[in-house]
């Protein structure tokens, strides 16, 4: 079954808007999940972009082509 998985997060919502506009244009629905948040926390993350995990791998690619991660930042699923 298909579960929300978290592929970047940020300490503010609005961080991630360009990143969950631009996986929505390439087919990937995704959500912004978390509170607006005024201060960092020392965690980071308050925000979470999150996909459905069977589009987890896809997600994070079209993340590192976009420029907005490094594949470094994550571990692939198999």
């Amino acid at each position: 079954m298909d579960e929300l998985v978290t592929v970047k997060t940020s300490d503010f919502e609005a961080d991630l808007a360009i990143a969950k506009s631009y996986l929505i244009d390439n087919g990937i629905d995704c959500v912004v999940n978390g509170e607006y948040i005024t201060i960092s926390l020392p965690e980071g993350g308050g925000a979470r972009l999150q996909v459905m995990s069977g589009d987890y791998n896809r997600a994070l690619e079209l993340l590192i082509k976009g420029g907005f991660a490094k594949r470094e930042d994550y571990d692939f699923r198999e």
